[in-house]
C-alpha cells in the first residue's frame, strides 16, 4: 500500500513495519517448542523402577541424633563428643541396634569437609539409614 504525503515522493519512511518480524519470531517459537522435546530423549536408556515395597519408618528409640555448631563442635544426643569416640559410640549403638538410623543437624555456616568428617563416621560405623539437614537460625 502506498502513502501519500505532501512532501515529496521521494522521502523515505519513517515508520518501521513490525508484522513481518513478529510473523518471523512466531515460527521460530513453534520451531523450537516442536524440537525441544525431541533433544532431549534421543539418548537410549532403561531407567530403573523401584519397588512399590515402602520401608517402614524406624523405631524412635533406633535413632541417634548427631549435631555439629557453627563452631565445629560435634555432638551426639546433646552431649559434645570427639568424632573418635563418636565413631565408638555408633558403632556400639549398631551392634545393639540392627536398624540404626543417625540424623545430622549441621549448622549452614560450616564448611563442608566438616559434615564429610561425620559421615565417614557413620559409614564406618556401617550406619546406612541417615538424614542430613540444617539447623535453622
Amino acid at each position: 500500500m502506498k502513502r501519500y504525503s505532501q512532501r515529496s515522493g521521494h522521502t523515505a519512511m519513517a515508520e518501521l513495519n513490525v508484522t513481518p518480524l513478529l510473523d518471523l519470531a512466531f515460527v521460530l517459537l513453534i520451531i523450537f517448542i516442536i524440537t525441544t522435546p525431541l533433544l532431549e530423549s534421543n539418548i537410549p536408556m532403561q531407567l530403573p523402577v523401584g519397588s512399590d515395597h515402602k520401608s517402614q519408618p524406624p523405631d524412635p528409640k533406633s535413632i541417634r541424633t548427631v549435631s555439629i555448631d557453627k563452631n565445629g563442635q560435634i555432638y551426639l544426643e546433646s552431649k559434645r563428643i570427639e568424632l573418635p569416640v563418636l565413631e565408638a559410640e555408633l558403632v556400639t549403638f549398631r551392634r545393639n541396634t540392627p536398624d540404626a538410623a543417625v540424623v545430622v543437624h549441621a549448622d549452614k555456616s560450616l564448611r563442608y569437609q566438616q559434615v564429610i568428617d561425620v559421615i565417614d563416621v557413620l559409614k564406618r560405623a556401617q550406619i546406612s539409614r541417615m538424614d542430613l539437614t540444617n539447623v535453622v537460625p
